[in-house]
């Protein structure tokens, strides 16, 4: 290609002029979403910290209005002033906004300096910018649709201020969307669409940013976007659909209002359905071209649906449409009072809803409404403090069977046409506060039913008696009253405290309780799929089968205890009763108390069920001390057949508080049998420092108590102090006992004895001293046990380390 000089030049010009529009976005960019401060900080025009608290906020807003009022301060700049500290006051007494300035310096309610949420036409900084082109194609689509979803948005205040009240009226539709979300920008063609449609039917349509509105997000359940909720009476309904299109969109919302506000009307219910204003509201009747109602006649019927019962009559009826004149070719929308023919109505192909709505807030009261609600009352009678401008409320106080009363001053209202004159009827019976305090203000006589009532303001009211009935004297007596009243500007004789109205149209608790249902079950309907039904009844069905198997578990366990306890009872309602334990260690005892630990099953409990006894020999060995898991330990009372029956109790006493420890073991060892012996003189020779010949007494054994570390191999003695000193005991250099010492025997000087002990048994010899030492009672052996087992536990007892369990001799 063939570069001349001024294509060249018209290149670089093109290419620094696109350079110059990128700059262009990025600092319209910057400058969009970080707006500059106009007002100076917020917090220095009011002269408060960072910290400050709400209450010191408006403590200085309020002393500042007063200093800079322009009424009150003649400096030039005090308007400015004011202003400035107003706007102060008002960004600082919003926690968003405020939490806004002190992050990012933000100091308008929104981020693009938007405006409430009504109409929602704003001015978008990005729809010039995205837009900007060079000649060729410098274009960003992809901004078209955040940029249109952005002049939609509202912040938190506003969606608490403004959309949610007017949920309760006008359903609300909402998409939340986040910057750069292609999905959003995919969507926002059908959304301009959709809010064409429903905008001009008479629904509010509206956008939410998702990330910088979370509370909003939480409060409607919307975990992603682009998410579509639909608001009516302040309860969200979530647009499921994958896919946002604008008929699906019209059907979701078509689908969720409220069916019950439009009744269908045909030849049989219309006078029915005419001549039950009795319940305070006009009558509306649409005639349609359809056979199903249309959104913008829903929308309508649900917006005035305190003050207007609604019905639709299908295009088949055409007696009732040849009663009333209506074309088959014309929608018509007329509006009955209590009269039988039509107050207003409009006839045309598409009716527009803002005509519709004029027509009916124009007639949305009956010729003579009765006061219900405080709302009514103050629509009908409302406040006016100057007596020149004060307006007048013909009240008829009655029951519902004063039906000719009613009538006659219906006759007479239609008749008497005056801007500042209402009138209207109340049932003294629904109203009793209001009655009251009508009765209690003035001398009424039995005939006066009529009432001519000025409230003054909200609970002040003044007002005068008369006679009505229906005659022509009372139509003459009211009128001049009224005149006098309205021109002569005459005080009126009574003034009193007026009470509130109660509201006889406040739903029931069991209204309230069916719509909470309807709700509940229309939420179950638009979330549950048929995947999160079987996740929830899965979990359902887990949970009770876990709590079904823990409740059979704990009955099985408590049918096992049971059984166990009987049978503990059993064996000790047949054992025979225990000698006397103050019997010395020497004396022999009756060696059928060493089956008395045994349940007639055989079992190794000691007769409470709640604490188990093991007796360790060869076969339960290994389960007690070798195979013990790390942590635990098992605790073995030495004794003999002599005194199994008084030790065993005694010891059983002392563990007692211990049995709920899952970490311990509890057993008893012959050491008159079964190898016992033998294994405790080897495993006291493993614990020596050096190999020496022993020769034990057994008993002396008796009643000493080891704490058996199977894992860590080791282990710690009990062994009672004998009194007077008789037994000598060894000490070795390092402090520790030696030559099993511990134990109240010397194996150097008592072989001989040790051995004609053991093989003749004498109770007369009590221990191995060559001396008569004295006495110690088997009830005094375990005296001491308790407070060693709670150095036990705390770790200060001694600690006699080994290599290896020696074996059990086995028999």
């Amino acid at each position: 290609m063939n570069w001349t000089k001024g294509s060249v030049t018209n290149y670089r010009f093109s290419i620094n002029f696109k350079i110059l529009g990128i700059l262009y976005i990025l600092f319209s960019s910057s400058s969009c979403l970080h707006p500059p401060s106009t007002d100076g900080d917020p917090y220095s025009i009011l002269g408060v910290g960072r910290s400050a608290s709400p209450q010191e906020i408006r403590r200085s807003y309020k002393q500042l209005a007063k200093e800079w009022h322009p009424d009150k301060n003649q400096d030039p700049n005090a308007q400015t002033r004011f202003v400035h500290i107003n706007k102060a006051y008002e960004l600082l007494s919003d926690p968003e906004r405020r939490r806004l300035y002190d992050q990012r310096g933000i100091q308008e309610e929104g981020v693009m300096d938007r405006h409430d949420f009504s109409p929602f036409n704003r001015f978008d900084p990005f729809d010039d910018v995205m837009s900007f082109t060079t000649g060729g194609s410098f274009h960003f689509p992809f901004a078209d649709g955040i940029s249109f979803l952005h002049k939609q948005s509202v912040t938190s205040k506003t969606f608490d201020q403004t959309v949610l009240p007017k949920s309760n009226t006008v359903p609300q539709l909402i998409m939340f969307y986040q910057d750069w979300c292609p999905s959003c920008a995919r969507a926002s063609p059908a959304w301009k669409t959709v809010t064409e449609e429903l905008q001009s039917v008479g629904m509010d349509v509206l956008s939410v940013h998702g990330e910088r509105e979370r509370m909003i997000s939480r409060r409607m359940g919307v975990s992603a976007v682009p998410a579509v909720v639909l608001l009516i009476e302040g309860h969200p309904f979530h647009y499921q659909d994958t896919t946002i299109s604008p008929s699906k969109v019209l059907g979701f919302v078509r689908s969720h209002i409220p069916h019950d506000v439009i009744e269908t009307i045909s030849t049989a219910n219309i006078q029915p359905f005419l001549n039950a204003w009795t319940d305070n509201r006009v009558r509306v009747v649409i005639f349609g071209m359809g056979t199903s109602v249309r959104l913008r006649y829903s929308l309508l019927a649900f917006q005035y649906r305190e003050r207007a019962a609604f019905g639709y009559v299908l295009p088949s009826e055409f007696a009732l449409r040849s009663q009333f004149g209506v074309q088959k070719s014309m929608d018509s929308i007329m509006v009955f009072k209590e009269t039988a023919k039509p107050v207003a109505s409009l006839t045309m192909a598409d009716i527009p809803y803002n005509l519709m709505k004029d027509l009916l807030e124009n007639n949305k009261f009956l010729i003579l409404p009765r006061l219900s609600s405080q709302a009514i009352m103050d629509i009908i009678c409302p406040t006016e403090a100057s007596v020149y401008r004060r307006r007048l409320c013909v009240l008829l106080l009655g029951t519902e069977n004063s039906i000719e009363y009613r009538d006659t001053l219906m006759e007479f209202a239609k008749n008497w046409a005056h801007p500042r004159v209402r009138f209207a009827y109340v049932f003294p019976d629904r109203q009793r506060d209001f009655f009251n305090a009508l009765v209690n203000g003035g001398v009424k006589t039995q005939s006066q039913n009529l009432v001519i009532l000025w409230r003054q303001d909200s609970k002040k009211g003044a007002y005068e008696w008369m006679d009505w009935d229906g005659t022509n004297t009372s139509n003459q007596q009211l009128e001049s009253m009224l005149f006098k009243l309205l021109n002569e500007r005459r005080p009126l004789p009574h003034v009193i405290e007026l009470k509130e109205l109660t509201d006889e149209h406040a739903k029931s608790f069991v209204s309230k309780v069916l719509r909470k249902l309807s709700l509940t079950v229309d939420f179950f309907r638009t979330h549950l799929t048929r995947d999160t039904v079987i996740q929830a009844a899965s979990l359902i069905a887990t949970v009770l089968f876990v709590v079904a198997g823990g409740f059979i578990m704990a009955y099985l366990v408590r049918l096992e205890e049971e059984s166990i306890a009987a049978k503990a009872r059993a064996s000790t309602n047949n054992r025979p009763p225990n000698p006397t334990s103050s019997a010395p260690i020497t004396r022999r005892q009756n060696q059928t108390n060493g089956n008395s630990t045994r349940t007639p099953g055989g079992s190794s409990l000691y007769n409470n069920p709640d604490l188990r006894f093991h007796e360790m020999r060869g076969e339960t060995y290994n389960g007690l001390v070798k195979l013990i898991k790390p942590g635990c330990r098992t605790i073995i009372l030495l004794l003999d057949a002599e005194t199994k029956g008084s030790l065993l109790p005694k010891f059983q006493r002392c563990v007692w508080p211990y049995r709920k420890n899952k970490s311990l073991q509890f057993g008893f060892m012959h050491v008159d049998k079964g190898g016992g012996l033998t294994w405790y003189k080897e495993l006291l020779l493993l614990s020596l420092t050096e190999p020496r010949n022993l020769n034990i007494n057994p008993r002396n054994c008796v009643g000493t108590v080891l704490s058996l570390n199977g894992y860590r191999r080791y282990f710690c003695v009990f062994h009672a102090t004998l009194p007077g000193g008789a037994i000598k005991r060894h000490r070795s250099s390092t402090g520790g006992y030696r030559n099993g010492g511990f134990l109240g025997f010397d194996s150097e000087q008592s072989s001989e004895d040790e051995n004609s002990d053991v093989e003749s048994r004498r109770p007369e010899i009590p221990t191995v001293s060559e001396q008569p030492p004295s006495i110690l009672f088997t009830s005094h052996l375990l005296d001491n046990l308790s407070n060693w087992l709670d150095r036990l536990f705390e770790g200060t007892t001694h600690r006699y380390h080994i290599n290896y369990w020696p074996d059990f001799p086995v028999k």
